[in-house]
């Protein structure tokens, strides 16, 4: 896939030749190393991050220091959260971190605040774009209220493997719990209770899904 440009902006065609040029003048690549925080409250307002290559997490973070991913986004998506700070009566209380080594292309908070106060086009995008982070946020919160932790574990591993194209999933137990919002010890006992019925196999550093259609009847019971 070619790698974005800022031409690939959902408002690009509904700027005038001056807001393209200065949105081609302020843009610029960044990198992330695996692990590194990309943005949250503590840090200064990114802007739009345009994902070039490798895998941006978005996740709550509890008090006591527990995490729930709500959801992944890859080459060639937008991640606009990094740029909430533009959008004055939105506040989002989520973390973006790259999962991977990542490659993006930066349209900076300072050149897009110019850009919302004078291009209605601009500011419907940012905030329709907040809309569809708080749907994730809201299927994040319900699973967590309403679903067993069985029922967590196998729509994440169904989800992933959806994701990646496979039922071999290497994953860590840790992983799994950093992305359901549990603790290391209840997923592995988790994982054992499905492994006993067939659902799925687990083996160091990862677990296969050798059960989808029981998986898929866990999650779906009410």
């Amino acid at each position: 896939m070619e790698s974005l440009q800022v031409q690939d902006l959902a408002f690009w065609d509904r700027l005038s030749p001056e807001e393209r040029e200065r949105v081609e003048r302020s843009a610029h690549s960044v990198r992330y190393g695996a692990g590194q925080m990309i943005w949250s409250g503590e840090l200064d307002c990114l802007g739009i991050l345009m994902i070039r290559s490798g895998v941006v997490r978005l996740f709550l973070s509890s008090q006591d220091g527990r995490e729930a991913t709500i959801a992944r986004m890859t080459e060639g998506e937008v991640c606009t959260l990094t740029a909430s700070c533009t959008m004055p009566t939105t506040e989002f209380n989520i973390r973006v971190q790259a999962e991977s080594e990542v490659e993006a292309l930066v349209v900076p908070a300072l050149c897009l605040s110019g850009l919302v106060r004078e291009n209605l086009y601009v500011e419907n995008f940012l905030y329709r774009s907040a809309t569809q982070h708080f749907a994730h946020v809201l299927e994040a919160v319900e699973q967590m209220l309403f679903f067993s932790l069985e029922q967590r574990v196998a729509a994440h591993l169904l989800d992933e493997a959806a994701r990646l194209g496979t039922d071999t999933l290497r994953v860590t137990q840790e992983q799994v719990a950093q992305a359901i919002g549990s603790a290391r010890e209840a997923v592995t006992r988790t994982l054992k209770k499905l492994a006993a019925t067939g659902a799925v196999e687990v083996f160091r550093g990862g677990v296969r899904l050798t059960d989808k259609r029981a998986l898929y009847r866990l999650v779906s019971q009410g």
